[in-house]
């Protein structure tokens, strides 16, 4: 038996979704009596699109309810020609464009081959910024289809901020007490002895990390204590670093 391999149009996500639902509507409902030949009809439909395939196997499927609905209801009509219609119906509503999905779908392949071609996780914030500017000038200053492959190239390099991260900007943000683009570990403690301000205006030095992950801070005004959740403090103005290589780094 050959395999069938989707490809095309009818293979895309949001379209294989709308005749798998039609099929489990069919199959739900009216199971009993499908045979195998209209199962195998059904699921390679739903998978690939083509309706010209086992035609009358899937004719006889979509007429199946209506077969059920004249034998016990005493509708009217021809199962066959209605199956066949509701066949054609959805078959072609399913190929219709999504905008969304379409788009998405050009993010998706752009987002495999960069991290195909460009693997790793550095400057890719630098990188992004690049493609937003290329973007930018797209369009101010070209054609509609390359705005739109300038839209893809930056939405997909968007992503790979947030599923690849950027090493190269791990330091800064960890002095800043937030965690690593990622979430492939947990927030980097600050140091202790760092002055941290609480964004309700509280204000202590860091001593160390409780169980539950968060910040058990030294008072500036008595000797306290306060328990700060990481997400809601950071490092006192003067603690903060510029990012190694920028230029209030080297004075």
């Amino acid at each position: 038996m050959t395999k069938v391999r989707p490809n095309g149009p009818g293979a895309r996500p949001l379209a294989q979704l709308k005749r798998f639902r039609a099929l489990e509507d069919i199959l739900m409902g009216f199971s009993d009596g499908i045979d195998g030949a209209r199962l195998q009809a059904g699921l390679t439909w739903a998978k690939i699109g083509r309706a010209d395939w086992q035609r009358q196997d899937l004719i006889s499927l979509f007429a199946a309810p209506w077969v059920a609905a004249q034998e016990e209801a005493g509708w009217e009509g021809n199962p066959t020609l209605q199956g066949e219609m509701e066949l054609d119906e959805i078959t072609a509503a399913a190929l219709q464009l999504d905008p969304v999905e379409d788009f998405l779908d050009q993010v998706r392949a752009e987002l495999a081959h960069a991290r195909s071609k460009f693997p790793g996780d550095r400057i890719m914030t630098l990188a992004m910024a690049e493609e937003f500017g290329e973007l930018v000038k797209a369009v101010l200053d070209e054609h509609s289809s390359a705005v739109r492959k300038e839209a893809v190239q930056t939405a997909a390099m968007a992503a790979r901020v947030v599923l690849d991260g950027d090493a190269s900007v791990d330091d800064w943000r960890a002095a800043k007490g937030l965690d690593p683009l990622t979430g492939r570990a947990g927030a980097v403690a600050p140091t202790p002895g760092v002055t941290l301000r609480h964004q309700d205006g509280r204000t202590g030095t860091f001593v160390s990390v409780e169980e539950d992950g968060r910040y058990r801070v030294r008072s500036l005004k008595g000797s306290g204590f306060w328990v700060f959740h990481p997400d809601d403090c950071r490092p006192a103005a003067s603690e903060l670093a510029p990012p190694k290589g920028s230029e209030a780094a080297h004075g």
